[in-house]
């Protein structure tokens, strides 16, 4: 089974994460990148959904293993290209012409809570899984310009009790902080109403596109460049 999967059915393009963990690596990225683009190009799209296919996480962030084997090995250059790869996929979430939504079926941590971020919605099961940027607790840094998305894109009343705790976050307080959506009993539950609310909106791609120019475009840009100028800095 492919890492990743695209699907479009009746007008709802369904990303669905096919690796267990769904922990985010060079290949991941990629494969994730590619199939947004195709799903952006395709016309008779009008809304996407982000899905897992695993019982209990919907992406577990980073793949540590990989990332700590390509850094021992000095390969900098794939550990800079998964990192601005992730920040196209964030752009192209935050600026395609039609609503992209998070079924946040199981835990999201770390790069998959990055990920369920950048969508435009966030359903969540209630019964299973826990959104966490554990940053804290590890002793990393938030790349500048995936924080800058952050502050965008969540209340600043809840972020920074997000990043100064680090702590494992349910559905339900999610919801309350007006981060999730919707809350569903069970995983089966979520992606059924995250597919409901996609085939809900049917907007015009055009103006859908220029509405989400105007909330998101000069935040995708300066998370790009703060990126690069962060990886220039570095080396």
């Amino acid at each position: 089974m492919a890492v990743l999967e695209l699907e479009i059915d009746n007008g709802v393009a369904i990303i669905r994460m096919n690796n267990g963990k769904n922990t985010q690596n060079l290949v991941f990225a990629q494969t994730l990148d590619r199939l947004l683009a195709e799903a952006g190009q395709d016309e008779t799209v009008t809304a996407l959904v982000v899905t897992s296919t695993d019982a209990k996480n919907w992406s577990q962030g980073i793949d540590l293993e990989w990332m700590n084997g390509a850094m021992a090995a000095g390969n900098m250059k794939d550990v800079r290209a998964f990192f601005q790869t992730l920040d196209q996929v964030y752009h192209k979430l935050m600026l395609v012409p039609f609503p992209t939504i998070a079924a946040i079926t199981g835990h999201a941590f770390g790069a998959g809570a990055f990920l369920a971020t950048a969508c435009d919605y966030r359903l969540m099961n209630a019964e299973r899984g826990f959104f966490c940027f554990p940053e804290v607790d590890l002793k990393m840094d938030f790349l500048p310009g995936v924080f800058c998305m952050m502050q965008h894109k969540l209340p600043d009343f809840k972020l920074a009790d997000l990043v100064f705790s680090g702590k494992h976050t349910t559905a339900d307080e999610l919801q309350r902080s007006f981060i999730v959506e919707k809350t569903c009993a069970g995983a089966e539950a979520t992606l059924a109403a995250a597919l409901d609310f996609a085939r809900g909106f049917r907007k015009d791609r055009q103006i859908f596109g220029i509405y989400k120019q105007k909330f998101n475009a000069e935040t995708a840009k300066t998370m790009v460049d703060l990126d690069l100028a962060h990886f220039r800095d570095v080396g």
